[in-house]
């Protein structure tokens, strides 16, 4: 005959209230690793005693992560997937307005801002080597040791300049190239 009307039929085995992190990797069909990286995620239900699980609310606590997941409302690195879609987004927004600066000059490249410094720098040079000619053939009186020592004088700060700059652009560190 059948069962009794309104009764459930009972299991041979009874669900453990509590549970090792073996036994829901093997209850689950994941890998105890799985179990370590689903706990972090706050999924499973921890119960009194190291390394022990509340089966029942673990279970329930996967299987709707699980669904979430499915819903598209969390992906498995704990962002939801329409955050993740939104930061795809931005990131895809922000490489469009780039290539918009760069179509219409608003920006520069590292080698039109090169040969312009050093179109800048080698006039500087020019300007700061003719300052010797220049200052013997205003002051007349100006000796040709004095014409050499301007000379030496006006190398010296250039070399200076270009450690300087050398020095700060290598390193880094703004504060060495604005004097600040």
């Amino acid at each position: 005959m059948g069962r009794p009307i309104g009764k459930k039929p009972s299991t041979a085995t009874a669900i453990p209230l509590t549970c090792s992190k073996g036994d829901l990797a093997n209850l689950l069909g994941i890998s105890v690793r799985s179990v370590s990286d689903w706990d972090q995620k706050g999924v499973f239900k921890r119960a009194v005693g190291r390394g022990r699980y509340e089966t029942v609310a673990s279970v329930k606590g996967y299987t709707g992560a699980l669904r979430e997941q499915a819903a598209g409302r969390a992906s498995a690195t704990g962002i939801t997937l329409t955050d993740e879609r939104a930061l795809t987004e931005k990131v895809i927004r922000q490489i469009k307005e780039r290539e918009l600066a760069k179509i219409t000059g608003e920006t520069l490249t590292v080698a039109e801002v090169t040969d312009s410094w050093s179109t800048f720098a080698l006039g500087v040079r020019s300007a700061v080597l003719s300052i010797p000619g220049k200052a013997r053939s205003t002051i007349p009186h100006l000796t040709a040791h004095d014409a050499d020592v301007l000379k030496q004088m006006c190398r010296d700060i250039l070399l200076d300049l270009a450690e300087e700059v050398e020095a700060a652009v290598i390193s880094g560190a703004p504060e060495e190239i604005s004097g600040e």
